[in-house]
């Protein structure tokens, strides 16, 4: 089959939506099957010069955007003309609420979309945006989700979210999460604490991109009531650093260490080196980066907001959202409780079992060859 995928931000850009793509791309090559991304010239700090590239065998075409929608949307209309060109078998969206949605109304070809979950909570987004979003969900939304062949959720929260709150048919829903590559499943060396020299603390390690929905002020606070454990925020900036700093500085806390962006090449040793792995995040529709945890066998905390509960199931420990407390008391059950923490290190990794690429493009294989 020849597959088209349409998204406002592809390699080199990072993020979940991007490695989603990016991994389920590289999954159906090997299956022989042709994969094109259609994608905006954007990445998040500015324009990306080169128009087209093949990457890991995949065609990827950049088209000029016309405007940027916060950090996550972003409008490229010359993809409406090229479709025509390409031919697909299959055009497969990705995001909900983008300009890229109404690619069902301008063609005859088998359409599909992964929604990665865009239920999020009141206060996070702009106030405009918390009273347009409801309007522009049932006036417009339905409407267009119901043009689609198969609407694909990525937890199985989002499929309750679809049925109960957008009225979508349960027929042209199906769950297909998010994923880790197989061979992230090797435990990889545990190395990095003699690196950041802390060989004889333990370590509880965030590991993400430092922007203010990611709750890391929460990883600030907390740590003052763990003087003798190290915080590890590891991540690219995402212009909330400074204020995270500054936040340190304002509560004295000694315990906390920003490594700055961490090579991918990297990125496995420094999880499998973490006692504790937390993610306190105020939105995320899955948190690919908790599978990456539990492959190594590390110990999960994160909040309960978006999908995360329902990646964690019972494998690891949840708090309620920017409670502090509540995350104090959980967190110190993880670390005054070896028994525990092992518990949900083999936990985790079963779980980290169930969700490699190979086995959920199987699934989404599964779903194009039906049509």
């Amino acid at each position: 089959m020849k597959i088209l995928f349409i998204t406002p931000f592809f390699y080199p850009v990072k993020g979940g939506m991007e490695e989603h793509v990016l991994q389920i791309s590289r999954e159906l090559i090997k299956r022989n099957h042709e994969v094109i991304v259609y994608t905006s010239n954007l990445s998040r700090e500015g324009k990306i010069s080169n128009k087209g590239e093949i990457y890991k065998k995949i065609k990827i075409k950049r088209f000029n955007s016309l405007f940027k929608i916060g950090n996550f949307a972003s409008f490229f209309p010359g993809m409406f003309r090229e479709i025509k060109k390409e031919n697909p078998d299959i055009i497969h969206v990705h995001s909900y609420r983008h300009p890229s949605n109404l690619i069902p109304l301008f063609t005859q070809k088998h359409c599909f979309i992964t929604l990665h979950w865009p239920n999020y909570p009141k206060g996070l987004r702009n106030k405009f945006n918390d009273i347009i979003i409801p309007i522009f969900d049932k006036i417009i939304g339905k409407f267009l989700l119901n043009k689609y062949k198969k609407l694909i959720a990525v937890n199985g929260l989002e499929v309750d979210w679809l049925k109960n709150k957008m009225k979508i048919n349960q027929n042209k829903i199906s769950l297909i999460p998010n994923g880790i590559p197989k061979e992230y499943l090797k435990i990889r060396n545990k190395n990095f604490k003699e690196k950041l020299n802390i060989k004889n603390k333990l370590l509880i390690l965030s590991l993400c991109r430092i922007h203010k929905s990611k709750g890391l002020d929460l990883i600030i606070k907390v740590s003052k009531f763990f003087p003798k454990v190290k915080f590890i925020i590891a991540g690219p900036d995402g212009g909330y650093l400074e204020e995270l700093k500054h936040l340190k500085e304002k509560l004295k806390v000694q315990n906390v260490i920003f490594t700055g962006e961490i090579k991918e090449s990297d990125k496995l040793n420094l999880i499998s080196s973490a006692d504790i792995f937390l993610f306190p995040s105020h939105y995320e529709a899955f948190g690919i980066v908790i599978l990456e945890a539990f492959s190594q066998k590390v110990p999960v905390i994160s909040s309960d907001s978006g999908g995360l509960p329902w990646v964690i199931d019972n494998a690891g420990l949840v708090f309620e959202d920017n409670n502090l407390e509540d995350l104090k008391i959980k967190l110190g059950k993880l670390l005054n409780n070896k028994i525990l923490r092992e518990k949900y290190s083999k936990l985790g990794y079963e779980r980290a079992r169930m969700f490699t690429w190979d086995k959920i493009v199987d699934k989404l294989e599964n779903e194009y060859k039906k049509i």
